[in-house]
């Protein structure tokens, strides 16, 4: 290889990898930390900062850049390749706090070094045949950022994940200091053998990552995990301990198979209490098909199920844990299977629907967070049937009372009659449920009828309407696209949990 084509390579690798490690410890810092818009605002700050740092620290090592430039690739690479099974270590290990300071400063570090390596490759082009150098290393540098943000979302999450992804990019830069120590300073053994020994340690960590990210999500689940995959939009997870199937998406526990009837059967027959002619269901989310299954103990004609990971519907047809669970209702010639955006589908639809059932995750993210908005709750209506049934899933009423009033306040603004209902579910809390229609109706009307139940009766679903008298509608803002207040609601809400549940629990 002509020497002189080899620095724009080396700038090219040089820009990819650091973006992919910014966009890992982004998407890592949101799984456990939440808030992904704070998190990518925090991260893109302290990165872009401490480049500048570096940027103006490289002037001091003008007079050997290459040298340090490979020595720089040495470092980027080790701290980049451990950054995310660092940061698994710590979120096990360490309090929320302490993890969002290391998180910082892992990324002010990798800033740091990332700002330096464009001005010392600009220096050490100076010396080459490398033309019009400062445009052409920033162009490369650019580039290279481009095909990172292509790769990342495409083939590293769904494909390879964070922990791999990140020990990869980090060989691949510390093998690009190797090169160039080979082809630039063949005398230099001693900064040969620094490269590696940093590449032996991510080498380690390749070979016992199984076992290692095994130990920590035995630490962070607690039950044995039955599957544990990545795909395009979550992280996907069951346990199994004896009978108890528990179903985590990002960390948040979605179902447990020794409870979840009190959830779907609340979640499902109710709406049909009170629309019991219904014939064409729209369930938004609900991928694993429960929801389903209370559905088909229904006379109705279809079911469109939304939602937006398809990977959930493959398991939900597949995995013999969820098949079980669901009674196959996945595989239903009555069920009509959506992989699509909740959001995007309302917004295109042109069906009437007689009833629509809203079984989404809670607020966690910003992009959850907009399917609770008085933009969602209007489009919702615009495809319900005049005297159709709209119910949304609120949170836990006690501890996440602020989401579960700022989900009745919202719908208020959208519907003429919204109504609040509640079920005990042991392995979740107190569970509220949200009801909305254009005609009045009165719950102590409600008729259960159905005989395949195993929780829900006429009057356990009249009781539920029985709101207790320490829980009351606050005060809160409406939830919009513009505003997404819901998000700071749930979070407040789920650290004053967690601080109690840790002060409960020593």
């Amino acid at each position: 290889m002509e020497k002189k084509i080899i620095l724009p390579i080396a700038v090219f690798i040089a820009g990819l990898c650091s973006i992919i490690y910014e966009l890992l410890i982004s998407t890592t810092a949101t799984y456990f930390m939440g808030d992904g818009v704070r998190q990518f605002s925090f991260i893109i700050g302290v990165y872009l900062f401490s480049m500048g740092i570096g940027a103006y620290l490289s002037k001091f090592f003008k007079n050997q850049s290459l040298l340090f430039f490979i020595r720089i690739e040495y470092a980027l690479g080790f701290i980049g390749g451990i950054s995310v099974p660092l940061l698994y270590f710590l979120f096990v290990n360490v309090g929320t706090t302490t993890l969002q300071l290391l998180i910082l400063l892992t990324v002010f570090i990798i800033g740091l070094l990332t700002g330096m390596e464009v001005p010392l490759l600009t220096f050490a082009s100076n010396k080459t045949d490398f033309k019009n150098n400062l445009s052409n290393v920033l162009s490369l540098d650019y580039i290279g950022g481009l095909i990172a943000t292509l790769l990342f979302p495409f083939i590293l999450l769904p494909f390879v994940g964070l922990y791999y992804s990140s020990i990869l990019f980090g060989i691949v830069n510390i093998l690009l200091g190797l090169f160039l120590n080979l082809i630039y300073f063949k005398n230099k053994k001693g900064n040969f053998l620094l490269g590696f020994a940093s590449l032996s340690i991510l080498i380690i960590l390749v070979v016992f990552g199984g076992k290692l990210l095994n130990t920590w999500d035995e630490k962070i689940y607690k039950h044995p995990i039955v599957l544990n995959i990545q795909s395009p939009y979550q992280k996907i997870v069951l346990t199994k301990k004896q009978e108890d199937v528990r179903l985590y998406l990002n960390r948040v526990i979605q179902f447990s198979s020794a409870d979840e009837h009190r959830y779907h059967e609340s979640l499902v027959h109710i709406p049909f209490a009170l629309r019991q002619d219904a014939k064409k269901i729209l369930i938004l989310g609900g991928g694993e098909n429960l929801a389903s299954r209370e559905v088909l103990k229904h006379d109705i004609e279809r079911i469109d199920v939304v939602d937006i990971d398809s990977t959930m519907f493959h398991l939900a047809k597949t995995n013999p844990f969820i098949t079980t669970i669901n009674k196959n209702a996945a595989l239903h010639p009555k069920v009509n299977l959506i992989a699509e955006d909740a959001f995007t589908f309302l917004f295109t639809s042109e069906e009437k629907y007689d009833i629509i059932i809203a079984d989404l995750p809670d607020p966690t993210t910003e992009a959850i967070a907009r399917l609770y908005s008085k933009q969602f709750f209007l489009m919702a209506k615009r495809v319900l049937h005049e005297n159709g049934v709209f119910v949304t899933q609120s949170g836990e009423i006690y501890f996440s009372n602020t989401v579960f009033s700022c989900i009745n306040r919202t719908l208020k603004k959208v519907f003429a009659n919204v109504e609040t209902y509640h079920t005990y579910i042991p392995s979740f809390g107190d569970w509220g449920f949200t009801i909305a229609t254009n005609e009045p109706f009165i719950s102590e009307k409600i008729n259960i009828d159905n005989q395949n139940l195993q929780y829900l009766s006429t009057e356990q679903a009249r009781n539920s309407f029985d709101m207790p008298k320490d829980i009351a509608i606050a005060t809160t803002k409406i939830n919009t696209l513009d505003n997404p207040i819901i998000l700071d609601y749930y979070l407040k809400d789920w650290n004053k949990w967690k601080s109690d549940f840790t002060t409960n629990t020593k």
